[in-house]
C-alpha cells in the first residue's frame, strides 16, 4: 500500500518548509485495499503549536501524536485472527480518531507518510486466537520463504491445558532425522507420510466415510517427523523462515511479522479454505532441518529487553514493574505499542490490556510509556 498513496507528497514537504504558512488544502488519492478501487479525498493541513494536523472526512487528527488502533477480526477454520495493522484484501485494521470515529490505516497512513512512518509501511501486529478444542484449533503447518515473525504467549486455556502447558508444533524432529541415513532419505519419508494423511483428508473433506482409527494412525505417523515445544505464559517464540511450525489449540499468541502475506502448507487437520491443495512437496524440499536457535534476550536497560532482532524490525518488551515509565528513544521512524495485563499511557493515550497503538515519528521523542505494576508492553519498530 505504501507505493501508490502519495500523490500530495510535495505539497505536504513544501507546506512544511514554508514557515509563512500555516494551512494547505489538497487532495490524495487512497485505493481501497480490498477491492482496489480509488477514491480522492480533501485534506486540509493546519500547523498548530502541538503538532501537524489533518482534517479528512470530517475528523481532525494530530499527525505528531499516538493514535489507537481498532483491529479487524478475520475468521479462520481454527479460530480467528486479530489484525491490528493489517492492510490486506481480507480485512483492514483501522485508527481511531475523534468522537470514537475510525478511519482506515491505510488512508490514515496516506495522509503523511514521512512523517508518520518515514515512508515505511509498519510491522505485522496481530493476536492468533485459536479455539480451544484438539485438532479443530490447532493451526496450519507451515513454513514461510520471507516473513519472519515472533509469538508471544498471553493467554493459554485452563480447559485445553490444565497444567498451564501448551504446546506448538516447531521444528523437525531430531531423533526422527537420525533414523535415517540422509537427509534426502528423511524428505521423502516425510512427504510419503504427508500425502498419506492428505489423501485421507481429502476423502473426509468430501464427506466420504473414514475410519477416525485409520485418520489417527496417519496422522501420528506424520507428526512424528515434526518436533513439539511446549509453551507457557509470557514465552517468546522466533519463528525463522522455512521453519515449520504449528501453533495448537488454546494457546494465544500476540504475534509482530514482517508485512508480507505468503506461507507454503504442509498440511492441516480440518478443511484448508482458501486454497485448494496443500504445498507439501514444496514445503518440505525447502524446509529447515536444524533445530532452531533458543531465542535469546538482550537487556537493553532496567526493565526493557530486546526479545526478538529481525533483518528490518526489532521487538523490545518493558516490564513495568522494574520500570514504572519507559522513553521510545530506543525506537525510530515509528513504533506499533501494544499493552498486555494491564492499561498503559503512551503520553495521554490510554491503551487498555491488548489493545495497540500507533506512535509516529514525531511522537518518539517526546512521549513516554508509563505503565502499573504487573503489566508489560510489547514495542516493535524498524531496526534501519
Amino acid at each position: 500500500m505504501m507505493h501508490d498513496f502519495l500523490p500530495n507528497n510535495y505539497d505536504l514537504d513544501a507546506f512544511m518548509k514554508d514557515r509563512n504558512l500555516f494551512e494547505l488544502t489538497t487532495s490524495i488519492v487512497h485505493t481501497d485495499p480490498a477491492n482496489q478501487n480509488s477514491s480522492n479525498h480533501q485534506v486540509v493541513y493546519t500547523k498548530t503549536p502541538n503538532g501537524l494536523n489533518a482534517t479528512v472526512l470530517g475528523a481532525t487528527i494530530n499527525l505528531e501524536v499516538p493514535v489507537l488502533l481498532a483491529p479487524v477480526y478475520i475468521e479462520k477454520p481454527w479460530g480467528q485472527e486479530i489484525w491490528h495493522t493489517g492492510i490486506e484484501k481480507r480485512g483492514e485494521s483501522s485508527v481511531m480518531v475523534d468522537n470514537n470515529q475510525s478511519i482506515p490505516i491505510s488512508l490514515f497512513l496516506s495522509l503523511a507518510p514521512e512523517q508518520l512512518t518515514s515512508s515505511k509501511l509498519p510491522v505485522l501486529l496481530k493476536v492468533l486466537d485459536p479455539k480451544p478444542v484438539k485438532s479443530l484449533g490447532n493451526l496450519y503447518l507451515e513454513v514461510h520463504k520471507e516473513k519472519e515473525e515472533v509469538y508471544v504467549v498471553t493467554h493459554i486455556d485452563s480447559g485445553a491445558w490444565p497444567e498451564g502447558v501448551g504446546t506448538m508444533r516447531y521444528g523437525i524432529d531430531q531423533v526422527a532425522r537420525q533414523s535415517y541415513e540422509t537427509d534426502q532419505q528423511f524428505r521423502a519419508a516425510y512427504l510419503s507420510s504427508v500425502q498419506e494423511y492428505e489423501a485421507i483428508r481429502q476423502k473426509v473433506d468430501a464427506g466420504l466415510d473414514v475410519s477416525t482409527t485409520l485418520e489417527e494412525k496417519a496422522k501420528l505417523k506424520m507428526d512424528r517427523f515434526t518436533s513439539v515445544k511446549e509453551m507457557r505464559l509470557g514465552d517468546v517464540i522466533k519463528v525463522p523462515t522455512w521453519t515449520p511450525h504449528s501453533l495448537q489449540h488454546g494457546v494465544r499468541v500476540v504475534e509482530f511479522q514482517t508485512p508480507t502475506y505468503e506461507r507454503y502448507i504442509i498440511s492441516f487437520e480440518q478443511r484448508v479454505l482458501t486454497q485448494n491443495h496443500w504445498d507439501s512437496e514444496h514445503a518440505i524440499t525447502h524446509m529447515t532441518l536444524d533445530t532452531p536457535a533458543a531465542t535469546k534476550h538482550e537487556s537493553i536497560s532496567k526493565g526493557v529487553e530486546i526479545i526478538a532482532r529481525f533483518e528490518d524490525f526489532n521487538v523490545l518488551r518493558t516490564d513495568f514493574t522494574k520500570s514504572p515509565d519507559v522513553e521510545l528513544t530506543m525506537s525510530q521512524d515509528y513504533a506499533v505499542f501494544m499493552s498486555i495485563g494491564g492499561s498503559c499511557l503512551v503520553g495521554n493515550l490510554e491503551v487498555p490490556s491488548e489493545t495497540a497503538c500507533f506512535i509516529p515519528r514525531a511522537a518518539l521523542k517526546n512521549h513516554k510509556i508509563r505503565g502499573q505494576k504487573g503489566a508489560y508492553g510489547l514495542i516493535a519498530s524498524p531496526n534501519n
